[in-house]
């Protein structure tokens, strides 16, 4: 059998041939931070199918540190390839099939590549001839720094393939309360109908801590409690009960994971993307702003206020309003955010935003990475006068921009985090954790229709989710990984920054100028990424 070692941060692809490998594609050599991740990935050829794959790590007795000392943290996964259906557009959206491919992008679509990771617990069979693997060791943050050297071996049919496996652990740390703030917005519909459990069973309560540790996987602070955690219940008259039990574990639950921050979910939206009033969530049909729906706000509010303080949690909180108000809805979402502060007063209001012209409606703006470039005056007005910044991505921006599609190369996704630290971003948001959307298969059908009642536009490959329905769980991505490493990128640039701005900046620029500009060469950012380890070890206790 034929194997060949290639970065984490380039894709892998099934139709894929190891073809004549150098001598430094036949070894894992990587580099990271202590509390950090070190990872590649390996594809083979020729392996003989349907027989069983056996591991095994080895330390080489050549005077290195053990690699036996991070066997704890050791894990392989079977990469999983997923479909492509159409090419990303230059704004949002996608371009048919048949259209030439665009610049862009990194393949013509359709195409399969590989992005699920289905984790090796046990000896497998090899299912196909030519396959790939993600081999990532967790670096304790108690390691001591250097060279942790020995070899990898795949034993299958006879055959022994051993790969010398070099690790440098540098004396950086990655601080396992980072700062940045992160929220990717999950469904529990899915998480249930998925893994075919009865909602709010204990079956389902196990399985929604799995997400939730996936989404601590990339360092996620934030997490949403929407409507399907608070039981709202209609007394008449115009009064309102609220159960918050449901929230209750959700909180408890996520906050042991060592989340930071509670998300409240939002009050109100518009039924067209065109219309100028919102109308309520809890309470589908009532204007969210009339004399109804004050009165309902007023109860609902009042009582999340309440409860919440009562728990000890209301510092947490960060409440959303209404999704992305625009031009035409402007006006009414000030008058809702009105009506939000005086039953939430000192709480900061969050929301992606797309219009500049709602100041002193919300205290975290959230435009997309492009809005934010396009109308960086504007929005660094508004942080002058105290507000805070992040940035989100979804079906746009398209184009050259960074964002985490399946089409794009994989080093944006990890660019994203570098973004933060070039702008003084303070957070990132994604609506699409485990989004799949009715009868989507999320690993044939990446490219699903947007609203199928609305228009036939369909969402850029990827958008809809980041990890994967599996049999036991969700199934990590080579997204979610490249968004981890960005996130923990991130820290180190703040941590250098502290000390050496001027040296933290040249590195920023050495492979990213702006969010259309960055080198997605894996060598030329892993000289970029050895510098930043060797620069925040200077420094680390």
């Amino acid at each position: 059998m034929k194997y060949q070692v290639f970065s984490a941060n380039e894709w892998l692809y099934p139709d894929q041939s190891v073809t004549h490998p150098s001598e430094h594609e036949l070894q894992i050599r990587i580099a990271g931070a202590r509390g950090s991740y070190a990872g590649c990935q390996v594809l083979f050829n020729d392996l003989p199918v349907h027989k069983v794959l056996n591991w095994a790590v080895h330390d080489n007795g050549k005077g290195l540190r053990s690699l036996s000392a991070l066997a704890s943290g050791f894990k392989i996964y079977r990469l999983l390839d997923v479909q492509v259906n159409e090419n990303t557009d230059i704004d949002v959206s996608t371009v048919p099939v048949g259209t030439p491919a665009p610049p862009y992008v990194t393949r013509q679509a359709p195409f399969r590549v590989y992005d699920a990771l289905l984790p090796v617990e046990k000896p497998c069979a090899a299912r196909n001839a030519a396959e790939a693997y993600y081999l990532c060791w967790h670096i304790p943050e108690e390691a001591a720094p250097g060279i942790y050297g020995g070899d990898v071996t795949l034993t299958v049919d006879g055959q022994t393939c051993v790969i010398p496996v070099h690790i440098e652990v540098f004396k950086a740390v990655i601080p396992a309360q980072g700062r940045l703030h992160v929220a990717n917005w999950f469904s529990s519909r899915n998480i249930a109908e998925r893994h075919g459990l009865e909602p709010w069973s204990e079956a389902f309560w196990s399985m929604l801590e799995q997400y939730g540790l996936a989404m601590r996987r990339c360092r996620q602070t934030h997490f949403m409690v929407n409507g399907s955690f608070i039981d709202v219940t209609a007394l008449g008259d115009g009064r309102y009960a609220f159960d918050f039990s449901k929230a209750e574990r959700l909180i408890t639950l996520f906050l042991k994971l060592g989340f930071t921050h509670i998300e409240g979910g939002h009050v109100a939206g518009r039924v067209n993307w065109e219309d100028p009033t919102f109308v309520l969530n809890a309470v589908p049909g009532i204007q969210a702003t009339s004399r109804e729906g004050y009165a309902f706000l007023s109860q609902y509010l009042s009582a999340w206020r309440d409860w919440l303080e009562k728990k000890g949690w209301l510092s947490l909180l960060v409440q959303h309003v209404a999704d992305e108000p625009i031009a035409p809805s402007a006006a009414d979402y000030r008058i809702l955010s009105g009506i939000v502060r005086k039953w939430l007063p000192g709480v900061p209001l969050i929301d992606a935003v797309i219009d500049t012209g709602v100041a002193g409606a919300v205290d975290v703006w959230v435009p997309t990475n492009k809005e934010y470039e396009l109308r960086r005056e504007d929005y660094e007005r508004y942080r002058s006068c105290g507000d805070t910044l992040w940035f989100y991505t979804c079906w746009n921006p398209g184009g050259d921009y960074l964002n985490r599609f399946l089409d794009i190369p994989l080093l944006k996704t990890r660019y994203l985090h570098w973004g933060n630290a070039k702008y003084g971003l303070d957070g990132y948001l994604h609506w699409g954790f485990n989004y799949y959307f009715q009868n989507q298969d999320p690993f044939e059908l990446t490219n699903p229709l947007l609203a199928p009642d609305v228009h036939d536009r369909r969402v850029p490959a990827g958008d809809t989710h980041i990890v994967y329905p599996g049999s036991d769980g969700p199934l990590l991505s080579m997204r979610l990984e490249a968004m981890r490493a960005g996130v923990e990128d991130y820290e180190l640039l703040r941590t250098l920054r502290d000390h050496d701005p001027e040296l933290a900046e040249d590195i920023l620029a050495s492979c990213m100028k702006s969010f259309t500009e960055v080198d997605t060469d894996p060598a030329a950012f892993d000289r970029a990424y050895r510098r930043l380890l060797e620069a925040v070890s200077a420094y680390a206790p």
